[in-house]
C-alpha cells in the first residue's frame, strides 16, 4: 500500500508538471544579423532568389535593374536581403518574450502543436518584402517597423490579453508549420477548403514576368472550381504585379483568377500567350463566400494561416456563423493535436 500511494504521488507531481509546463514559452531565438544574414542568403536559401524574375525583384527590394540581367538581378536581390539583417534589442526581445508567453495556454488548448513548437525571430530593414511579416525556414521575419509596434504594444500592456500581435505571431508560426508539416494540411486544403493540387504545364512567359512569389506559399499548384462536374470551370487563384516597371508592394499587386484546364496527366493555362483582363479573384463571388475572411485568398497557406490564427487567438473572427470555421476546427483537432 505504501508503494502504491508513493507511485500516486510521483505520478500525479509527473502530471502536474506536464500540466504547468503546457501552458510555459518553449525555446525562443533572436537570431543576430550574421546568423540572420546566412539563413536569408545561403544554401537552400538561394531557391528562392532563383524564382525571381524582375518585376518581382523590384517591388520586394527597390533595386531599379534597368538592363541588368536575371541573373544579376537574382544576385543582386540575394545581397540586398543580407544586407538587410538588424539585430534585435533588448527591448524588442523582452516585448517578443512577453507575447509568446502570454498566449502559451490559447496554443495549448486549441492547437497543442504550437505550443510544443520552438520561435525562432528574424529582423529585417523595411525596405525589404515591403516591410511585411513573413517566414523563410524555420524562422519568422519581421521588419524593425513591426518590432517597434510590438514594443510599443508592451508599453501600453497589450500583450497580455488577445491582441494584433497575438494573431501577427500565430499567422507567421502557421507557415512555419506549414513548412515542417506538409502533410498535415493537405486533407485541410482539399476536404475542407475545397482545393485540388495538379502538376502544370510549364507557365506562359507573361505570368511568369508578372507572379509575385510568395516565401510563405511558393507552391502555387493549388486550383479550385465553383461548378464542379463535367462542364466545370477550374481557377488557380494567382498574385500579379500591375506595373512591372515601377512594382510597389503590396499596394501593386492585385489578386487573379487564371483559367486552367486538363491535358492528359496535366494541367495547363487557358491563355498561354497575354494576360489580357485576367479575371478579379474578388469577382467570384461564390469563392469568396465560402471563407470567413477574406483577406489574402490567393493561397491555401495564407488562407489557412488568417483562419488559424484568428481561431488560436480569438481575434479578427469574421463571419462566425461561417460553416468553414467547424469545419476547420474539426481538422485542427486531429491534425494539430
Amino acid at each position: 500500500m505504501r508503494d502504491l500511494q508513493k507511485f500516486l504521488i510521483v505520478a500525479l507531481t509527473c502530471l502536474a508538471w506536464v500540466e504547468v509546463n503546457a501552458a510555459q514559452p518553449p525555446a525562443i531565438r533572436f537570431l543576430s544579423a550574421a546568423e540572420a544574414r546566412g539563413v536569408l542568403t545561403e544554401g537552400a536559401a538561394r531557391d528562392y532568389y532563383d524564382s525571381l524574375q524582375i518585376a518581382d525583384i523590384r517591388s520586394k527590394t527597390g533595386l531599379a535593374l534597368v538592363g541588368v540581367p536575371l541573373a544579376a538581378a537574382r544576385e543582386q536581390a540575394r545581397q540586398a536581403y543580407g544586407a538587410a539583417t538588424l539585430d534585435f534589442t533588448a527591448d524588442e526581445q523582452a516585448a517578443l518574450r512577453e507575447a509568446v508567453a502570454s498566449m502559451q495556454p490559447s496554443l495549448a488548448a486549441h492547437a497543442p502543436l504550437y505550443a510544443r513548437m520552438p520561435w525562432s525571430f528574424i529582423k529585417l530593414s523595411p525596405t525589404i518584402e515591403g516591410g511585411r511579416p513573413h517566414t523563410r525556414g524555420d524562422s519568422i521575419v519581421l521588419s524593425d517597423v513591426v518590432t517597434a509596434w510590438v514594443v510599443k504594444m508592451r508599453m501600453k500592456a497589450a500583450l497580455t490579453t488577445p491582441s494584433l500581435v497575438w494573431n501577427l505571431l500565430v499567422h507567421e508560426q502557421t507557415h512555419v508549420i506549414q513548412r515542417q508539416h506538409p502533410e498535415l494540411f493537405t486533407a485541410l486544403y482539399t476536404s475542407t477548403f475545397g482545393f485540388q493540387h495538379v502538376t502544370l504545364l510549364p507557365t506562359p512567359t507573361w505570368l511568369s514576368s508578372l507572379r509575385v512569389i510568395n516565401p510563405d506559399a511558393p507552391d502555387v499548384d493549388w486550383i479550385f472550381s465553383i461548378d464542379q462536374g463535367a462542364g466545370g470551370h477550374w481557377w488557380l487563384p494567382d498574385l500579379l504585379i500591375n506595373n512591372r516597371d515601377h512594382p510597389q508592394m503590396p499596394m501593386g499587386f492585385q489578386m487573379v483568377a487564371l483559367g486552367v484546364k486538363r491535358q492528359g496527366d496535366k494541367w495547363e493555362y487557358l491563355d498561354p500567350v497575354s494576360p489580357g483582363n485576367p479575371q478579379l479573384l474578388y469577382g467570384i463571388d461564390a469563392y469568396i463566400q465560402r471563407f470567413p475572411i477574406h483577406d489574402e485568398l490567393f493561397h491555401p497557406n495564407e488562407i489557412a494561416a488568417n483562419m488559424l490564427a484568428a481561431w488560436i487567438t480569438g481575434v479578427r473572427i469574421k463571419d462566425p456563423d461561417n460553416p468553414m470555421w467547424n469545419k476547420m476546427s474539426a481538422w485542427a483537432a486531429e491534425a494539430l493535436k
